[in-house]
């Protein structure tokens, strides 16, 4: 059976550890997922994990006078931040169901309000 993976795009501004000169370099990055995945908690954080390791992965750079690799970790929040907000939107419009961090914030909100 074969699923459906769809992407969305992320934006971000990499910050390098090189800051101090005022350096940045704007990335866009195209997030894999699984739709069907969204609609258990399971399911749901298993495609932040991925969402994340994307995130990651295009944040991440070799810096020589560290002699490794440096992830910025604003870059890296705000990708994440961005594909969730844009999962989630995406899921509402189709009308599809979402658990965990792509529930909808009205339901997450109103559900805080009940339990007061």
């Amino acid at each position: 059976m074969l699923k459906p993976i769809v992407s969305i795009m992320a934006a971000a501004m990499i910050l390098s550890p090189l800051a101090v000169a005022g350096e940045t370099k704007p990335i866009t990055v195209s997030i894999a997922y699984d739709k069907e995945m969204l609609a258990t908690k399971a399911g749901a954080a298993e495609v932040l994990d991925a969402i994340t390791d994307q995130a990651k992965d295009a944040c991440t750079t070799y810096v020589p006078v560290f002699g490794g690799n440096y992830t910025d970790r604003k870059c890296v929040s705000s990708i994440v931040t961005s594909a969730v907000s844009k999962i989630r939107e995406q899921q509402a419009l189709e009308g599809r169901e979402a658990a965990g961090e792509f529930a909808s914030a009205d339901a997450m909100i109103f559900a805080d309000a009940e339990q007061r």
